[in-house]
């Protein structure tokens, strides 16, 4: 199979294998991210790593791909070009990383792409806006949707940089009321803690008194690599326990010609119980919900809850 060697550039078509692919561009304004996420794939990928050394940064520290001026100006051209009608943010970081929203970056970003061609802005983000990206955002309901990710407060707690999970949700409540399409995006998911009943009801009650009303998750991908960094901020009990929901003896390429994207999933037993018992829960406190159709179980029988299907990229754009 030939493999595509990809490269960290400001605009890039949406890569096979994924939801909408051909019908979407993503945009990359740095390389790296400011919430520092031990699990993050983007940290482990190559166009990653070797576009933050020539940077000369770290990932935890992100750097933009241009000086400021040159990027901006890059990103109106590009966005009124008429090249690009759908555009996500971001594939490998995160237009809110806490430095950029701070030094007003992130703000300038949206600015101009709210004022371009480009007719439809889906952000999926960890991050907290401030009060002039929620008000950008909210005055523009039919160009941009909002994907906030968030987990339940488990048992497992690897996020060490993320902002207060209320207050994340607080602000997508906020957006939401304004029109804009929100969407509670579960991820990364974690079988057998987060799908446990009281952390679980805990998390969707947050999500119902603030009239968050639509989810999606998605499981939590790993492999031998990101298992070393989880390492660094997990008790080896935990660790484990996590380890032997996967099927460790087999790794999965999850994106045609990209040899960088295999993982270890979810043992089937595992993520079918995790499904069935999450989206049970869902249904009944009337959410309306998908599952990612790249990371939950394929075939799996949804027929048994009406609100329930495999998410075509559709649902939170």
């Amino acid at each position: 199979m030939t493999t595509e060697k990809e490269q960290l550039e400001l605009f890039t078509k949406g890569c096979l294998g994924t939801c909408w692919y051909g019908k979407y561009h993503y945009m990359e304004p740095w390389a790296g991210c400011g919430h520092d996420c031990p699990y993050c794939y983007a940290r482990f990928r190559s166009p990653v790593t070797e576009k933050i050394a020539a940077l000369g940064g770290k990932f935890a520290e992100p750097r933009p791909l241009y000086p400021e001026a040159e990027l901006l100006e890059k990103i109106s051209a590009t966005a009124n070009s008429g090249e690009i009608s759908v555009l996500k943010l971001c594939r490998y970081t995160d237009i809110f990383t806490p430095k950029f929203v701070k030094n007003g970056l992130a703000l300038k970003v949206l600015e101009r792409l709210a004022d371009s061609k480009i007719k439809r802005i889906i952000i999926t983000t960890k991050g907290l806006p401030d009060g002039k990206l929620i008000k950008l955002i909210a005055a523009n309901p039919a160009k941009f949707s909002y994907n906030a990710a968030a987990r339940p407060e488990s048992a497992v707690v690897f996020e060490r940089e993320l902002a207060p999970l209320r207050a994340r949700l607080d602000a997508a409540a906020e957006i939401g009321r304004a029109g804009v399409l929100t969407t509670i995006h579960m991820d990364p998911f974690v079988a057998g803690f987060d799908d446990e009943e009281k952390p679980l009801a805990a998390f969707l009650a947050l999500l119902k008194e603030r009239g968050l009303n639509r989810v999606m998750f998605s499981y939590l991908l790993i492999n031998e690599e990101m298992m070393a960094g989880l390492g660094k901020v997990l008790k080896p009990a935990l660790l484990a326990a996590i380890k032997a929901e996967y099927d460790t003896g087999a790794t999965k390429q999850y994106l045609p010609k990209q040899t960088e994207t295999h993982y270890w999933s979810i043992r089937p037993d595992v993520k079918k119980r995790s499904v069935e018992k999450t989206a049970a829960l869902l249904e009944k406190l009337g959410f309306e919900f998908v599952l990612c159709s790249l990371k939950n179980t394929p075939g799996l029988d949804t027929t048994r809850f009406k609100n329930t299907k495999l998410c075509d990229g559709k649902f939170y754009a």
